[in-house]
């Protein structure tokens, strides 16, 4: 087994977003249309539409929530799914000395809970994510915003880790699917893309591997794949 891209020496890092690219749903989004009032999806729209930050995005779409934390790691917990090759690729990728970040916008409340049902372990410090409590049903979120941010359309600052990582040396791998992944799209070296981040590149001209699921990914990065079951 071994690597089919030229990382030119470097040491290698691959960094995955989480709701829908590890995720097969966006948890978040999911969560709030079970438990918020549909009037929160306006502030969503206009996120996506580029006419308001991510920060102000999620705190007028928390004026909408109204559930217990019990219900919301219950509903959680019934629908969420890995995207089917995940432990696979994960495994390769530790195997051979790949570094393995989780970078999210989205929150502990249920990112740390699906990685601690699923097993899925990962050093503490490459699992980046907001924080989030529910205190009388009401959402309460806490921002892991980067020092750095350059853009707005992120908040953890995904292309700013994607930047540390290559001034460490790395060679970064990025894979992700939504609007806060575009900056991380045009900083990493290799990316693999879904959804508004696969529109995004072609609309950018900028290179990236489309993919479904992390099959695709595994036999892209390595020879003598196969595919078996996840």
């Amino acid at each position: 087994m071994t690597l089919k891209i030229d990382i030119s020496g470097k040491k290698a890092a691959m960094v995955f977003d989480f709701d829908g690219t590890v995720t097969e749903e966006d948890i978040f989004d999911a969560v709030f249309a079970r438990f918020a009032d549909p009037q929160c999806w306006e502030a969503h729209r206009a996120y996506h539409d580029r006419e308001i930050s991510m920060k102000e995005a999620y705190l007028a779409m928390a004026e909408y929530f109204r559930g217990s934390e019990e219900d919301v790691l219950k509903f959680v917990a019934s629908f969420a799914r890995l995207r089917p090759g995940f432990r696979r690729l994960l495994a390769r990728l530790k195997a051979h000395g790949v570094r393995v970040m989780i970078v999210s916008n989205g929150f502990d409340l249920y990112l740390r809970f699906l990685l601690d049902r699923w097993k899925i372990r990962l050093a503490e410090e490459d699992i980046l994510c907001h924080r989030a409590r529910i205190a009388d049903n009401c959402f309460i979120p806490s921002f892991n915003e980067h020092r750095d941010l350059r853009d707005r359309n992120c908040l953890i600052g995904k292309a700013e880790i994607v930047r540390e990582l290559q001034a460490g040396g790395y060679f970064v791998i990025f894979a992700g699917n939504g609007t806060s992944d575009t900056p991380a799209g045009k900083a990493a070296d290799l990316v693999f893309a879904r959804e508004r981040l696969a529109v995004y590149c072609r609309e950018e001209n900028l290179p990236c591997v489309p993919f479904s699921d992390f099959f695709e990914v595994e036999r892209y990065l390595f020879t003598n794949s196969g595919d078996t079951p996840d």
